[in-house]
């Protein structure tokens, strides 16, 4: 009886998948014991500035180290983030920051966040954006700039006004904090003359920008499984 023997490249296909979910199972256990510890070692609060567990309904934060004595908001473009983070909201009233928050690693200064997100309107019209900061922030919607709330100061509120109608926008808050302790981030939302919400409120449904990231490695992983069987029928086949 002829032996069958495995091809080289079947072989080096399946140790490589093999490896990627051995990486990928360790990575995901160590992120969740960190999550678990730092849920516990730190204050229920300090999660006010986003959570590392993906939301579909919130903004995505990229964190960035700032040098000290930065006065004004960066140039996101030119940097790299350190970090991600997820929030449904932005309503940090101006307190004093003792415990820092997941994401920064007990940072309490010369930081910045850059949340991004999309969102749609229920009713088409006039709304009032109202944004607080200690210290620099700014809101774009659709990439115009809507508020400028930027450089180094106590709490400051800046209110902006935009009309939008019922299609997809975006949203852009770039915020930084500058020396300790003093801390501040709230975004509101009205519509016409109502009385204003936090952002994004009942007028505004919030969608979080890409993929949850454990989807996407499932994604890649089923792609990976189905061209190797198709690889092993192929020449399973042509024998």
């Amino acid at each position: 009886m002829k032996k069958k023997i495995i091809h080289p490249d079947a072989v080096i296909l399946l140790v490589t998948l093999a490896s990627l979910i051995g990486i990928q199972c360790n990575n995901s256990g160590n992120k969740e014991n960190e999550q678990t510890t730092k849920t516990t070692d730190v204050k229920k609060d300090s999660l006010a500035f986003g959570d590392l567990n993906w939301v579909s309904n919130g903004l995505v934060g990229k964190v960035y180290w700032l040098a000290v004595n930065t006065n004004a908001l960066p140039n996101f473009d030119t940097m790299s983030s350190v970090n991600t983070l997820y929030a449904t909201t932005l309503n940090i009233p101006t307190r004093n920051w003792e415990t820092g928050f997941p994401g920064l690693a007990d940072r309490f200064e010369w930081f910045a966040i850059e949340y991004k997100g999309y969102f749609k309107v229920k009713n088409a019209g006039h709304y009032t954006f109202r944004l607080v900061s200690d210290d620099g922030s700014k809101l774009y919607i659709d990439k115009k700039l809507v508020i400028d709330n930027d450089g180094g100061h106590a709490t400051i509120s800046r209110t902006g006004e935009i009309d939008l109608d019922n299609n997809e926008h975006s949203i852009t808050v770039q915020y930084f904090q500058g020396p300790r302790y003093e801390i501040a981030l709230q975004l509101f939302a009205s519509y016409n003359k109502e009385a204003e919400e936090l952002f994004p409120g009942k007028y505004i449904t919030l969608t979080t920008p890409g993929t949850n990231p454990h989807t996407m490695w499932m994604i890649i992983v089923a792609v990976i499984i189905i061209l190797l069987l198709t690889y092993y029928f192929y020449h399973k086949q042509k024998k």
